[in-house]
């Protein structure tokens, strides 16, 4: 659940953009600092921290991510630093991804099979996801054997359990209450 302020500061970012600085640059950025985030727990604490100096953080922000990203997207992340937003940094970031999927009409689809599924299934999975939600599907594709055989899509909110495991616990529950 986002936050009201992580989703001001995110509707903000995506529309407070100017002419030169376009969409997907805006989204690059935004996940490489992400990416950095996610790659050090120290990162994540140093945002979280309450004890360190505004000013300090501005300055390691600055020697970070100065000409890394674009002069708008540091602008950003020096503002949140300025109103001590900066412990909502990834959950802000987080909204940005999801207010652009939302305008776009994009759907996240997550696809949980036994096996490395090959491109060629993945791809008519993906054409069938579209045809279902009636939207743009971002998918990603997670192995995990434990489910034995078939698939366990997740689209949007809503769960389709194929999975041989599911199966077994269905048929379990029906041995156990005898019907």
């Amino acid at each position: 659940m986002t936050s009201r302020a992580a989703s001001r500061y995110a509707l903000a970012i995506l529309d407070a953009r100017p002419d030169d600085v376009s969409l997907e640059t805006l989204l690059r950025d935004l996940q490489d600092v992400r990416a950095s985030v996610h790659a050090s727990r120290e990162l994540e604490m140093f945002f979280l921290s309450p004890i360190i100096s505004r000013q300090h953080k501005h300055d390691a922000v600055k020697g970070l991510f100065e000409g890394r990203i674009s002069a708008y997207t540091l602008g950003a992340l020096l503002l949140l630093v300025e109103k001590s937003r900066e412990d909502l940094l990834v959950e802000i970031i987080e909204a940005v991804f999801t207010l652009h999927r939302e305008r776009e009409g994009i759907i996240r689809s997550r696809i949980t099979s036994a096996v490395d599924l090959p491109e060629e299934q993945r791809v008519r999975i993906a054409e069938a996801l579209q045809k279902v939600s009636g939207k743009k599907v971002e998918t990603e594709y997670v192995t995990d054997p434990d489910i034995m055989a078939g698939l366990v899509v997740r689209l949007g909110d809503t769960v389709y359990d194929g999975s041989v495991r599911r199966q077994l616990q269905r048929l379990r529950a029906r041995f156990i209450s005898g019907s």
